[in-house]
């Protein structure tokens, strides 16, 4: 009934558990791709150990093309009738499966709750869920932005698609180095009728410290948050639920991320610093010229923290 995409790039020390959790579903009609984006660590070596009475499963190897590419070769590969997504280094619950296929049975999209968790003290940060409901399109719009807060729409773990939509319309993640996930499943709520939620958590989502993926800086970031977030307006236009306050607010947010950047990169003494530190004074001309905020429509904390980065008062930080 589900296939599950499992994109591997250099990740190989955390497949044994991965493996042992797959072992450990409660759902059995399932299937596993694996695909290696040119791995050098041999991850090979550890799915071939697979049980096949345990576990069945595909091993896929292609040359590295990026995240988004693996994924796009498990979607042409799956034979199920839905498909999921998990990434190596998180954790799934024995339950993962079993509630992906009870959400998902009268929509066109289920999403679970999930929990993120810091992966070196092993302790929870913060826990994402929402109630038991089925909508409709209309509901699903109308609930959009409070969805949307709540950091449930964003990643496509935490979510089960159709593989017939996916096929039948041609929807790929795209090339974006960061916010492929986001705008895969834009794209995708503009594909569907229904939306199931569960409040039942099924995927602890690992935070890592220092020098992983997510905290190494590339320059490309803010433009491909403003990819996106030019993505959302649009798509909020297109359905009549543009909410000023969830836009400035999240415009908001991109600014601090990249504002962070360039504090993170000052204290450690790298060299990239005063590249970033220059971007950043860049970015912030857009800002003022696009007027992306309306800073009275932030919450007090948040419109504070803006005000700190868009004033002078961003010199004693950066």
């Amino acid at each position: 009934m589900i296939t599950v995409v499992v994109p591997i790039y250099n990740n190989a020390r955390f497949l044994d558990s991965l493996i042992r959790q797959f072992y450990q579903q409660t759902a059995s009609d399932f299937e596993v791709v694996f695909v290696d984006d040119g791995s050098t660590d041999n991850p090979q070596k550890i799915i071939n150990q697979i049980d096949d009475d345990k576990l069945i499963y595909r091993y896929i190897r292609q040359n590295n093309q990026g995240v988004g590419a693996a994924r796009n070769t498990g979607i042409d590969q799956a034979q199920g009738q839905y498909l999921m997504f998990v990434d190596p280094d998180d954790q799934i619950m024995p339950n993962f499966v079993a509630e992906g296929a009870n959400v998902i049975k009268k929509a066109d999209l289920g999403i679970m709750a999930f929990d993120l968790i810091d992966a070196q003290q092993n302790q929870l940060i913060s826990h994402h869920q929402w109630k038991n409901v089925e909508y409709q399109y209309s509901d699903f719009l109308k609930n959009f932005s409070s969805l949307y807060n709540s950091e449930l729409l964003f990643s496509v773990f935490n979510k089960v698609y159709d593989a017939k939509i996916l096929k039948r319309q041609q929807l790929r993640f795209s090339k974006l180095r960061m916010g492929e996930d986001f705008l895969f499943n834009m794209q995708y709520f503009d594909l569907i009728d229904s939306v199931s939620l569960t409040d039942v958590v099924t995927y602890r989502y690992m935070i890592y410290g220092e020098g992983t993926a997510t905290t190494s800086f590339h320059g490309d970031e803010f433009d491909c948050s403003y990819s996106n977030q030019q993505y959302l307006i649009d798509f909020l236009n297109r359905h009549n639920v543009y909410d000023e306050k969830l836009v400035s607010l999240h415009w908001s947010l991109i600014l601090a991320y990249r504002f962070a950047d360039v504090r993170k990169l000052k204290q450690r003494g790298s060299k990239e610093y005063h590249f970033a530190r220059s971007q950043f004074l860049e970015i912030l001309t857009i800002f003022k010229k696009e007027r992306l905020v309306k800073v009275m429509l932030l919450p007090p904390v948040r419109m504070m923290k803006y005000l700190v980065m868009v004033t002078k008062l961003n010199r004693v930080f950066l």
